[in-house]
């Protein structure tokens, strides 16, 4: 294999995983989100779909962060910014042990 070939396998090896990390990652910041906000059976489950997909609006997390800041101050749940950027890293971080990836 000519090595840019190799180099262009290994690039959608690392972003196939990345995309693995940060599914996994918003379904569990949905699962949190969805306790506090108490939603429950099928809703959990759109939730976290949605999630995913405004994940997708822009590079980072501030898109994914936006939203559940804009949830909880539609349910009147209070939260702050602290709050919901340790629950990404933590949820993000138990991604990584779960598809068995480092940071």
């Amino acid at each position: 294999m000519p090595p840019h070939t190799a180099a262009i396998h290994r690039d959608l090896a690392d972003t196939a995983g990345d995309d693995n990390i940060r599914a996994r990652r918003n379904a569990l910041i949905a699962h949190w989100a969805a306790d506090r906000l108490h939603l429950s059976g099928w809703e959990i489950a759109a939730y976290a779909e949605m999630l995913h997909a405004v994940d997708h609006e822009e590079p980072g997390d501030a898109d994914i962060l936006r939203q559940l800041k804009a949830d909880f101050a539609e349910r009147g749940v209070a939260i702050d910014d602290r709050e919901l950027e340790s629950a990404l890293k933590t949820c993000h971080k138990q991604a990584l042990r779960e598809t068995w990836s480092t940071d």
